[in-house]
């Protein structure tokens, strides 16, 4: 059996001028204008109110400045960015307008804040779909996280005003292998394995040895780590 390794995986990103590549995605991606709600508009309360709870649905709610890498290799870091989970949607500021982007499938990776987020398929209930994920362990097998709004619960006091209500957020995880849907993955070894199904004696030695249960999303993360390591190795 092969001594066990854990690798740290790198994302190693090309860059290129940012002025040429600007140029290039303004041209060829396809943005819309999303309608959003006016906060000058807010009473203080009011204000108040979305502050507290936009923390529920936005991630990068004070727009962090991000870096977004195109599937063409280009790469923008001129966009503050945020992610709406209530839309599933990456928003980014252009101007006095906030866009989102039309043709997700033209990007590779967005990262802003300490979160790098991806766009791929998945599959749900025997259902193809595509979405937002945040990228929690890169490499030939992809650990993403995804975040949904499970229940929307109105306050009657702003009920005229959508944004102004209390979520609920739900964390899923999903494993991402080569040329397949997403597909959903509890914490624990038999779920894990499911997808994770390759480098069987290997795989054994090391949870034997390191006595991982999968009982954790530390622990998921790990496994995955190690299991990418075995893919470069073999």
């Amino acid at each position: 059996m092969s001594t066990i390794k854990i690798f740290l995986i790198s994302v190693f990103i090309v860059v290129v001028s940012v002025k040429t590549v600007a140029q290039d995605f303004d041209t060829k991606t396809d943005i819309s204008k999303q309608n959003i709600l006016n906060p000058a508009t807010f009473s203080p309360d009011q204000k108040q109110q979305q502050k507290s709870e936009q923390n529920q649905i936005y991630i990068g709610n004070d727009w962090s400045l991000g870096t977004i890498v195109l599937r063409n290799g280009g790469v923008i870091d001129s966009y503050f960015l945020r992610y709406n989970i209530l839309a599933d949607q990456l928003e980014f500021i252009a101007g006095k307008d906030t866009l989102v982007f039309k043709n997700p499938e033209e990007l590779n990776t967005v990262s802003f804040g300490g979160h790098t987020f991806v766009f791929e398929m998945y599959i749900i209930e025997n259902i193809i779909q595509q979405g937002y994920f945040e990228l929690i362990v890169p490499g030939k097998n992809k650990l993403m996280m995804k975040r949904s709004v499970t229940n929307r619960i109105p306050d009657s006091k702003y009920q005229n005003v959508k944004s102004l209500a209390k979520y609920h957020v739900e964390k899923s995880y999903f494993i991402c292998k080569p040329d397949t849907p997403a597909s959903k993955v509890e914490c624990n070894r038999k779920s894990a394995l499911t997808y994770l199904n390759e480098h069987k004696e290997d795989i054994a030695e090391y949870l034997r040895i390191t006595e991982n249960k999968v009982r954790t999303v530390d622990a998921l993360k790990l496994l995955v780590s190690y299991y990418n390591s075995l893919d470069e190795e073999y």
